[in-house]
């Protein structure tokens, strides 16, 4: 089913328009001023328009999902910029390495650093997960004058680290270079990062966060549980039991008399 992009897009605005909080969107834009317009729609409401969009189009492509996720772009409407990256999350195995170039684009264009996290980590991380050469791409990330770049940079490795047992030492030439960076918002993406990579690469979690004082919460290994033994109840050879018999008739033959009254 071919897609009418300006239909659908004037579709996501109505839904999300009614969605939202006219309050929400008169703080959002006074937080974020006048680069994106907020229409005030809460998080799960852009997630279900997605969902839907997805589902209308199964059989949607590369061209297309990339054509329309420009076409939402160029609105200007945070919203459907959301709507945008979920659809690029959802639909991450059409990408390609060409699209590297799209992506970046794309990136700039995050409203909010919630919505430059999602993108980051859900569509830059699954491309580099599939496209190992990628990782060189994000070295140049980390090494950006954009923060938005450097935090993505970081963002973009938990996918590839969580699927590769052998990643970690190409974390660490990308990040060591970024630590002594005054964002915080990086070192905490730094730090987020590394807690969820403790999953596969525990050790190498531990030295580095050792080697470089970060103070990173990691899981708790499980405990196997050992079944309590069963009671055991050692049964008297017959020996014991015929002694034990006879020791039962001896006392009672040697308890005294009643005295009758």
């Amino acid at each position: 089913m071919s897609m009418n992009f300006a239909r659908e897009q004037s579709l996501l605005r109505q839904r999300l328009q009614a969605a939202g909080s006219p309050d929400l969107a008169a703080l959002r834009q006074n937080e974020h001023g006048l680069g994106a317009t907020f229409l005030g729609a809460p998080a799960d409401a852009v997630r279900n328009a997605a969902n839907d969009l997805v589902a209308a189009h199964p059989a949607m492509g590369r061209a297309q999902m990339t054509a329309f996720v420009r076409t939402l772009w160029q609105s200007k409407i945070h919203e459907l910029r959301a709507v945008g990256i979920e659809l690029l999350a959802a639909r991450a195995a059409l990408l390609e390495p060409a699209d590297l170039v799209f992506l970046e684009g794309l990136l700039e264009g995050c409203t909010t650093d919630e919505l430059a996290a999602r993108f980051a980590g859900d569509v830059l991380g699954a491309l580099v997960t599939k496209n190992k050469k990628l990782w060189k791409d994000l070295r140049r990330f980390a090494t950006a004058a954009s923060a938005v770049q450097r935090r993505a940079a970081v963002r973009a490795c938990r996918l590839p680290l969580l699927a590769d047992a052998e990643s970690f030492p190409r974390f660490s030439e990308l990040a060591e270079p970024m630590l002594p960076d005054a964002d915080p918002v990086l070192q905490a993406a730094i730090d987020e990062l590394l807690a969820a990579a403790a999953a596969v690469h525990a050790d190498a979690v531990a030295a580095f966060a050792a080697q470089h004082g970060r103070k990173v919460v990691l899981p708790k290994a499980k405990k196997k549980k050992v079944p309590a033994p069963a009671a055991i109840v050692a049964a008297k050879p017959p020996a014991a039991q015929k002694a034990a018999k006879n020791e039962a008739k001896a006392a009672v033959k040697k308890r005294p008399a009643a005295k009758k009254a």
